[in-house]
């Protein structure tokens, strides 16, 4: 070949140069396009078939190589709809095809692109700075589901966002083991604990054993009426109660006198005090009015109390019983049949012990526990002593019987453990022994012994069942209650209509392991915080929380159904309370309030569109005025075998080839990055090196052919 093959190996040369140049050209002029991939170029020898001796170079052909591969420098930018993606994959899109009523037409047809710079238009799609429209998968608002499989161009409405029931609250929280409520004493066991009893109008006795023995002397002295009936507390007040008179009372040097007035009667002149009795005036009203100004006469009336005692009107000083009561003469003394002149405070003598506790005499109290357990007191004057196995109660002589009782009660507490842990031993205003086991309810007991015999309180007893779960709170209660209960959570959820209703929760421990029976919680939400009296306002979730010793449930309650959630009016239908596994225990805090870890609920108000993004997991978001944040459409994404064989479009696309094999989708979004943009992996300075490169090849280039020209010319000149 000689001077006509380097001649042609030249010019391949120069064209693979040029070709190089173009490539290098039209990089750095892409530089700064969004999602670009860079060209380069690559040189295939081409050799002449020759023996090895003769070989030689032969020309060069310059082939395209793309970096589909290669990710530019991601960017954070201020744009919620700017996408990026940090794996090789593409965003899939289709340019419009054109339009139809003002809308744009799609043919279905998928393309691919790096290029994220999406915005919504006027049709509410979102489209490129290159004019390719997204395309993913739409999303069940109901459900958060994606739907179907078959990417198609994303499309979002600005309508206006209808309301959404609450179905659901999913709600997980740990309960202290000791609830420190407002009613609290460490040193008084059980006082952390809703007492049913005191909602339901019933003494502690009520709720427990309670065993009536025989009278007993009073340490106290109430002075009764005589004859006339006064009426019931929530009675108008009767002829009793008459307008002008006056009635007295004397302790101690001093008398106060009170001066009944009927409205807009004369004036009481002082120092009588005036009791105004208005028309139908309740009679717990006036008395009332009479305790507190007598206990305001003076230190010697400070607990002096004004009542009705079987139907009578009648006046004790209670514990301060060392004054003597004078009631004074007057009309209104004579109308409420009080006797007039000095009760005298009771003498020691009455109170010292009766025959009833009788020297040596036994007492057994049993209770039905497994095993059961047996106390036995004997009563003892000293010098004497108690029997072998008895425990001693001392009854020297001139022993109160206040002290008895309180010894009993001591002995029974300290020698029965937890069977009797919470025993009382009292007497009532009528004189009467008696025994409670207080909240210890699990326990039946048997007394016997001839002191049980003496006392009146032999036989075997059954605990009363305990009242059924408080299923409301009246607001009356209210305050009580929240002085038994401990703050939960509160949240807003909302009915059909997007009606806004807020539930407050609370706890409340109703039995407890320490009181020999289980840790059981109750939860109660405010149904009407707007009742009064008797109205409800609690109301009971109607499930029993109760724990193992580990904190754990005994039985786990994954879930809660409110048949009928209704707050103030507001009804939200029904609503499932989600705990998810374990999501409510009971392990010790130092605080003894409610930790809550998770609250939410599935409910929204109506709402207008007001803005699009699009998160880190590819899901287009619409952001609504009232707050919400709703799914609208899944991006999807799509990988390629060979990716660096897919076809160049024009605006940064790319379709699939025979040789890249089809779009491998997918559905999850993975790789995307919301709120970023990717560069062009152009380098300039890269790029210019590249650039000198080429240029020295290709002037190297044009001096072999001016060379082999030159020989040319010569070889032709020898033939002349």
């Amino acid at each position: 070949m000689g001077i006509y093959g380097a001649l042609s190996s030249a010019v391949t040369g120069l064209r693979a140069q040029a070709h190089a140049l173009e490539n290098i050209s039209g990089n750095i002029a892409n530089s700064q396009t969004t999602g670009y991939k860079r060209i380069e170029t690559d040189f295939l020898d081409l050799i002449p078939d020759a023996p090895i001796s003769r070989q030689v170079p032969g020309a060069v052909l310059s082939q395209s190589r793309g970096t589909n591969d290669i990710g530019g420098d991601i960017k954070t930018v201020s744009n919620e709809t700017f996408i990026a993606l940090n794996s090789n994959g593409f965003f899939v899109v289709e340019p419009k095809t054109g339009q139809s009523d003002g809308k744009p037409v799609f043919s279905g047809s998928n393309f691919y692109t790096r290029r994220g710079d999406f915005e919504i238009d006027k049709d509410g799609m979102l489209v490129n700075g290159a004019g390719y429209y997204l395309k993913g998968l739409p999303i069940d608002t109901t459900t958060g589901n994606v739907s179907g499989s078959v990417p198609e161009v994303i499309k979002l409405s600005n309508a206006f966002l209808p309301a959404q029931r609450t179905g659901r609250i999913d709600y997980q929280a740990n309960l202290p083991q000791i609830p420190k409520t407002t009613s609290y004493n460490a040193l008084v066991p059980g006082s952390e604990l809703l007492n049913t009893g005191s909602y339901l109008g019933l003494a502690a006795a009520d709720t427990g054993i309670t065993i009536p023995g025989q009278p007993a002397t009073v340490t106290g002295r109430t002075f009764a009426a005589a004859t006339n009936p006064v009426s019931g507390a929530d009675d108008a007040i009767n002829n009793g109660f008459v307008a002008g008179q006056t009635v007295s009372f004397g302790a101690a040097g001093q008398t106060v006198i009170f001066q009944f007035r009927a409205t807009g009667g004369p004036a009481v002149t002082p120092p009588n005090i005036e009791i105004e009795l208005t028309a139908n005036r309740k009679t717990v009203n006036v008395l009332a009015e009479m305790e507190l100004k007598l206990q305001a006469a003076g230190p010697q009336f400070g607990s002096a109390t004004v009542g009705v005692v079987d139907g009578k009107l009648a006046v004790s000083m209670g514990s301060n019983v060392t004054d003597s009561l004078v009631i004074g003469g007057g009309t209104g003394a004579t109308s409420l049949g009080l006797v007039e002149g000095t009760q005298k405070p009771p003498t020691a003598a009455q109170r010292v012990i009766g025959a009833a506790f009788v020297d040596q005499g036994v007492l057994s109290f049993t209770a039905n526990t497994v095993p059961p357990k047996t106390v036995s007191l004997q009563f003892y004057t000293p010098p004497g002593t108690a029997s072998a196995g008895n425990v001693g109660v001392s009854i020297p002589a001139g022993s109160k019987v206040g002290d008895v009782l309180a010894s009993m009660q001591e002995k029974l507490r300290s020698q029965g453990g937890a069977a009797f842990s919470t025993a009382t031993v009292s007497i009532d205003a009528t004189g009467q022994i008696g025994v409670s086991m207080g909240t210890n309810k699990t326990n039946n007991l048997t007394v016997a012994g001839a002191g049980a015999t003496a006392l009146g309180i032999n036989g075997a007893f059954q605990a009363t069942p305990p009242p059924t779960r408080l299923t409301t709170i009246a607001a009356k209660d209210d305050a009580l209650f929240k002085s038994n209960s401990i703050q939960g959570s509160a949240i807003t959820v909302y009915a059909s209509n997007g009606a806004p209703t807020n539930v407050i929760m609370r706890w409340a421990k109703v039995d407890s392991a320490a009181s020999g029976g289980q840790d059981v919680w109750n939860m109660f939400y405010a149904s009407n915080t707007l009742a009064t009296g008797a109205e409800t306002m609690w109301t009971n979730l109607g499930q029993d929380y109760t724990f193992k010793g580990d904190g754990t449930l005994l039985n786990d309650v994954p879930s809660v159904t409110i048949p009928n959630l209704t707050v103030n009016g507001v009804n939200v239908g029904e609503v499932q309370l989600n705990h998810g596994k374990a999501g409510i225990t009971q392990f010790n805090d130092v605080n003894g309030t409610v930790s809550t870890s998770t609250m939410m609920q599935n409910g929204y108000g109506a709402g207008e569109f007001v803005s699009v993004a699009i998160n880190d997991s590819g899901r287009v978001t619409a952001t609504y005025t009232n707050g919400e944040r709703i799914d609208m459409a899944q991006v999807v994404t799509a990988e390629f075998n060979a990716i660096n064989k897919l076809k160049r479009l024009d605006g940064g696309v790319f379709s699939s080839t025979s040789e890249s094999g089809e779009a491998i989708l997918d559905l999850s979004g993975s790789g995307v990055m919301g709120g970023a943009l990717e560069a062009s992996n152009t380098d300039i300075s890269d790029e210019f090196t590249k650039l000198i490169v080429t240029q020295q090849a290709y002037a190297a280039g044009t001096r072999i052919v001016s060379a082999a020209d030159k020989m040319l010319q010569e070889a032709l000149n020898m033939i002349r």
